[in-house]
């Protein structure tokens, strides 16, 4: 009866020392990016140091005393925030980057998915410094595109995917949000490929 409830204590002990060597070998979560600020205001004042905000209206809600300003932190790590779902979705037409050092960059895509991976078009424009955009019409920003790409004179002889440099209109466009330091968001700046 002792080998017994001897046996059985050292299964149990071997079951708990293995499970605990399983447990540890995991893979750690991602840390989760942090909350997303929802306000009511207008202009530079309502956004904090090392934010980026989007303002539901142009000229930073100028016009709308009540327009939202939805504020993402701009830190050393990188965060994607999916904006599927949220609030925030497909709703600025004005943003601000308030950061005085262009060590930290963020970049705003149209798509619910930040990067420019797989089979999908992809539009993006990036915030450095204190950049303010009255409108998110008519700029300057990167595309993915599948198609003929020019480059160093001479035509794609099969379509491609490829990443152009072209005027963007995010107004009401907004899917992504990436921020962080420059070294950490680098790849969301993809090489050029080409005019189409």
């Amino acid at each position: 009866m002792k080998r017994l409830a001897l046996s059985m204590t050292l299964a149990a002990t071997c079951t708990v020392s293995l499970t605990g060597v399983a447990q540890g070998d995991e893979p750690r979560a991602a840390s989760a990016a942090p909350a997303v600020q929802e306000l009511v205001g207008q202009g530079t004042d309502v956004c904090p140091s090392k934010s980026l905000c989007l303002y539901q209206d142009h000229d930073l809600n100028a016009h709308n005393k009540d327009g939202k300003v939805w504020i993402f932190p701009v830190a050393e790590e990188r965060h994607d925030f999916t904006l599927e779902g949220h609030a925030a979705q497909n709703q600025p037409s004005s943003a601000y980057m308030n950061v005085s050092d262009t060590k930290w960059t963020a970049y705003l895509f149209a798509d619910e998915r930040c990067g420019y991976d797989g089979d999908r078009n992809q539009e993006a424009i990036q915030f450095l410094g204190s950049r303010r955009l009255d409108v998110l019409r008519d700029v300057n920003g990167r595309a993915k595109r599948y198609g003929y790409f020019y480059s160093n004179g001479r035509w794609d002889k099969d379509k491609r995917w490829g990443i152009t440099e072209e005027t963007l209109n995010l107004n009401d466009r907004a899917g992504c949000v990436t921020t962080g330091a420059w070294d950490n968001t680098y790849a969301m700046r993809p090489s050029y490929t080409g005019s189409m």
